[in-house]
């Protein structure tokens, strides 16, 4: 079984490495670490920095985001082993504790957002009436009101499909991915959700349910295309550049200006400082956003090599940089499956930041 999953690295890297660019080949060689077998659960902090695991949402599930609404409450998205169904917990003490909310819906969850500490839409995969998981015949939301109380399913008249990804700009519109009819529209609401209308209809525009699919910057909208393409679509439904990136899937993109932009795609982690026209490889392997407080300074998870073992197992390490990624100050321990298993992160404060992986909420702090 060893050699198999052997044989499984050598193929990938086969793969990825025919895999060209217009501008640059990207060859991926994930490094193969035969003596750091060891499965490690402890997550270790570069220097300057600490980490603390704040608590573990223990169900049996797993979370695929969260969000906190301020330094108090939050919420967290999961899908039960049992069935796949929706799960949401709530905290009103920062994380150290989480209910869950016995939401008695079976649905498929997807994404989640919270406007405020009270109203919350997830969107999810629909299937009533018919075999899963291709049935698409018609597009549901979940909706409280009462800080997840209650919950209230509703169906979007006219819609079929999943909406993903559902965000908030800064004046209260809310914005989500849905295929609609075989095409990628970006899609609109003025009145949280209740009704949509289409917001941009592109022909190259490509979504995924899983990684980067679009992102709201101040008055624009960076939206993944095909071809390795993000194109940015301001407020006013113009199409306003077209940014080329090397390599896909897109995991990751932090918008810190217009100007400065950091992303992770298959095996790379890149940054730009001319919004877009040219990159610069930071790391050459796999890598995850934790996130940037400026140009110069930022958390990642750097996928450091691999082990051949029956199952996936990847050393990972919390790394910072304080010059764009130039260079990175890495955390002096592994941990097995740290980028694999994350979910997503959030700001909390001037050098704050946190996320959730394999279920457990983590913060890491500058000292």
């Amino acid at each position: 079984m060893k050699n198999s999953a052997l044989l499984l690295l050598i193929a990938l890297v086969m793969l990825v490495s025919c895999q060209k660019d217009e501008r640059e080949e990207v060859t991926i060689v994930p490094p193969i670490n035969f003596e750091d077998c060891d499965y490690k659960t402890d997550v270790s902090a570069p220097e300057g920095f600490t980490v603390n695991s704040i608590a573990k949402i223990d169900f049996d599930g797993t979370i695929r985001s969260f969000q906190f609404v301020n330094d108090q409450v939050g919420y967290a998205l999961g899908s039960r082993n049992f069935g796949g169904f929706v799960a949401v917990f709530k905290t009103t003490d920062g994380g150290n504790t989480w209910t869950d909310l016995d939401v008695d819906i079976d649905q498929y969850p997807r994404n989640m957002v919270f406007k405020d500490e009270n109203f919350g839409i997830i969107s999810v995969h629909d299937v009533t009436g018919c075999p899963p998981p291709n049935c698409l015949n018609k597009c549901v939301i979940l909706k409280t009101e009462n800080g997840g109380q209650d919950w209230e399913e509703v169906e979007l008249e006219g819609l079929n499909g999943i909406l993903y990804h559902p965000q908030y700009d800064k004046e209260g519109n809310l914005y989500a991915n849905l295929n609609l009819n075989d095409e990628y529209v970006i899609m609109k609401s003025t009145d949280d959700g209740a009704s949509w209308s289409i917001f941009y209809n592109y022909q190259e525009f490509r979504f995924s349910s899983t990684t980067y699919s679009f992102k709201i910057f101040e008055d624009k909208l960076y939206v993944s295309g095909r071809d390795n393409k993000i194109y940015v679509i301001n407020t006013n439904q113009e199409l306003v550049k077209t940014i080329d990136i090397i390599g896909s899937p897109v995991w990751d993109v932090e918008i810190i200006d217009e100007n400065n932009m950091v992303a992770t795609v298959s095996g790379v982690a890149m940054q730009s400082t001319d919004g877009g026209t040219s990159w610069t490889t930071t790391y050459n392997q796999s890598a995850r956003i934790i996130g940037f407080d400026s140009v110069d300074k930022g958390l990642m998870l750097l996928t450091k090599d691999y082990c051949p073992s029956d199952v996936f197992m990847a050393n990972d390490v919390i790394a910072a940089t304080n010059d764009g990624g130039t260079s990175w100050n890495e955390a002096p321990e592994t941990t097995t499956n740290l980028g694999i298993n994350f979910a997503n992160s959030q700001k909390m404060g001037a050098g704050v930041w946190y996320f959730i992986a394999d279920n457990t909420l983590i913060e890491v702090v500058e000292n």
